[in-house]
């Protein structure tokens, strides 16, 4: 705990940190274990990427995994089932926020409101050159509280696989800043056995994700 408390309280103070000093996901909120009925996962392609020939992909399922069963998202789906069949899980890609979140309809994402745990891992495709950015966090936030207006959810906030600076650095401060737990990811994509099509996770890659995630979810079953 002692650890923990002087990691946030230096990446507060602004310094540079390197991603293993990042991976710090907070202790379980105790009220809410034995409670996660329902699960909400929004990403982008790593989460769900409709077949795209003209790339070489096609899949239905979280790119580049080579079937459905061995994305991160399904891995995940596997561990809950295993613990607790009880709970269901919904996910779906929303790169459009990531692109253009000045205009992303909120209402789209209705019917994925109100879950016991959300996991944002959204980072990839947004744009920090672009002259909007300067708002991302903002609408970011905006997002999460919109999922979860009753604030009593779990959120558990994933950076980018691949390096892109800028954006995963504010949604790791942004974590910080809200006392949200965050699992660090971007590290994997530095090895070449954890990237398959366009860069995105291979089997392996998921497999690292998704045990990753599930090392800080499975406390709370």
């Amino acid at each position: 705990m002692c650890i923990l408390s002087v990691c946030l309280l230096t990446l507060w103070a602004g310094c540079k940190k390197n991603v293993s000093e990042l991976q710090f996901p907070l202790p379980v909120d105790s009220s809410m274990i034995g409670k996660i009925r329902s699960v909400v996962i929004l990403g982008n392609s790593i989460v769900r990427t409709p077949p795209t020939p003209d790339i070489g992909w096609n899949g239905d399922w979280g790119m580049a995994a080579s079937a459905r069963e061995n994305d991160f998202v399904h891995l995940l789906i596997r561990n809950l089932g295993l613990k607790d069949s009880r709970v269901t899980v919904k996910f779906r890609n929303i790169a459009d926020f990531e692109k253009d979140f000045l205009n992303f309809s909120m209402s789209s994402v209705d019917s994925l409101r109100n879950a016991d745990l959300v996991i944002m891992k959204i980072a990839e495709n947004v744009r920090a050159s672009a002259t909007s950015y300067a708002q991302f966090i903002t609408y970011y936030d905006q997002l999460i509280r919109y999922l979860d207006p009753s604030g009593k959810a779990v959120k558990l906030l994933v950076d980018g696989f691949w390096a892109n600076g800028a954006v995963n650095d504010d949604i790791r401060n942004y974590a910080v800043t809200k006392k949200y737990p965050l699992i660090s990811i971007t590290d994997l994509s530095a090895s070449s056995t954890n990237k398959a099509l366009a860069g995105h996770p291979s089997d392996q890659g998921m497999q690292l994700i998704a045990d990753r995630l599930w090392n800080y979810i499975k406390n709370y079953f």
